[in-house]
């Protein structure tokens, strides 16, 4: 078995301030890893999210391409240190069928314990939005589609106040399988009760696919990427879409620059304002590099800022395509994805892998975007993309990857990797 490498370089660290108390600053240094694990059925397998549950353990959710003509849904649970408990697969032979985000549940008002997955399944020939409950056990407790013209997908969902579910993803596409971003289909968002029986289904009249939803006064606030024209020319933008409760849309804006910007992440944040993360063309970078941008309660833009190039390869050729965002217990972000070329290019001579090498690229920033730390995780002798991170109980993160490490994993499973606290020296 071939040793878990992390290296971690100071010519990587760009040290940073955040202030714990007035008049009191702190260095705050990167963290580092402290287990990679991964689990699956070793053929094809890709993370598109993942949490820490209240037991401590992990719950990651994605898609598996084990029949090779297709693909079906795959979840997995393992324990605090990573081992696996139980992991399912949900799918029909020669189907596109996958899962995009999971939550917990608890045991309150009478609810089974477990845990919601939201996704797309095949009903009838047609690619679905789907909405699954498991129980603590991995035990289906219930599953809902929710038929529509075209192929559709949730992408996000949340439990709102009243213990319901809200969802947003697409519809109507001519497009099977997972999509990054849907630019045929037609966005919507959805309520359903407790229990995923259907309340209500809105159109987003200026979306053609809503990334993540949450909960906000008098409402919900949806993430959705756009196609806008400026000049005669159409490139992408993110987009920022609020309904009242019912699902109708009651503002839109776009946020940007002149090139494309995608959002893949989406939060409402704890100033009443919103956070998005995703990669972006604009603003000067030479390709794709992350891009978090903030918008205000007042819903004007306050700040947005470029990462990429950790290793300080050639630019033109390094994809930095950003998956991930959690705000902070300190109102700062930490943001993931990962970084890599996918040309004929290849350049080497930096301690982390040449540029080739695909490895889970974190960036922690303070409520304002500057940079406090960034790091590199992953394996030389294998690929380790970063494709969501969450926050743990400890302090520290958990990221979950898209994996052929060798070693103490099959080739193309889910990825976790959890990662120390922060370490803060006076």
């Amino acid at each position: 078995m071939k040793k878990l490498l992390f290296i971690f370089n100071l010519w990587l660290w760009i040290p940073g301030w955040i202030k714990a108390e007035p008049g009191e600053d702190l260095i705050v240094q990167a963290p580092v890893m402290e287990w990679h694990k991964g689990h699956g059925t070793d053929d094809g397998d890709h993370v598109h999210y993942g949490m820490q549950t209240s037991d401590g353990g992990y719950i990651m959710v994605g898609q598996t391409e084990k029949d090779r003509n297709g693909s079906d849904m795959l979840v997995v649970k393992t324990d605090a240190e990573g081992n696996l408990e139980w992991q399912k697969v949900k799918g029909q032979n020669r189907q596109d069928e996958y899962g995009t985000f999971v939550t917990e549940v608890d045991a309150s008002a009478g609810m089974i314990h477990g845990f919601i997955v939201a996704g797309a399944l095949v009903s009838e020939g047609q690619q679905e939005r789907t909405l699954v409950k498991f129980n603590a056990k991995g035990d289906t407790v219930w599953q809902k589609t929710y038929p529509a013209t075209g192929n559709g997908s949730i992408r996000g969902l949340s439990l709102t106040s009243d213990g319901s579910i809200v969802a947003a993803g697409y519809v109507g596409s001519g497009q099977k399988g997972y999509q990054f971003i849907s630019d045929d289909g037609q966005g919507f968002i959805l309520k359903t009760d407790a229990n995923g029986n259907l309340e209500w289904d809105k159109e987003l009249t200026v979306a053609p696919h809503g990334m993540r939803v949450g909960e906000i006064s008098g409402g919900f606030a949806i993430g959705a990427n756009i196609w806008v024209e400026e000049n005669g020319r159409y490139h992408q933008q993110v987009c920022l879409i609020l309904t009242d409760n019912q699902g109708n849309e009651t503002f839109s804006g776009t946020y940007g620059g002149a090139n494309n910007d995608q959002v893949f992440d989406f939060a409402v944040t704890t100033d009443g304002g919103y956070i998005f993360a995703g990669h972006t063309r604009s603003y000067g970078v030479a390709n794709w590099d992350f891009l978090l941008l903030k918008v205000g309660a007042d819903l004007q833009e306050q700040w947005h800022k470029t990462f990429g190039q950790p290793r300080g390869y050639d630019a033109k050729y390094i994809h930095d395509e950003s998956y991930g965002v959690k705000q902070m217990p300190d109102g700062g972000y930490v943001v993931v994805g990962g970084t890599g070329d996918e040309y004929r290019y290849t350049a080497s001579g930096h301690p982390l892998g040449a540029s080739d090498l695909w490895l889970a690229y974190v960036v922690r920033v303070d409520q304002y975007g500057n940079l406090l730390w960034q790091g590199l995780y992953g394996h030389l002798e294998g690929n380790n993309a970063g494709e969501y991170i969450n926050l743990t109980s400890d302090g520290g993160y958990i990221i979950f990857t898209d994996s052929d490490t060798a070693g103490s994993m099959k080739e193309h499973n889910f990825g976790l990797m959890k990662i120390k606290p922060e370490i803060t020296n006076p």
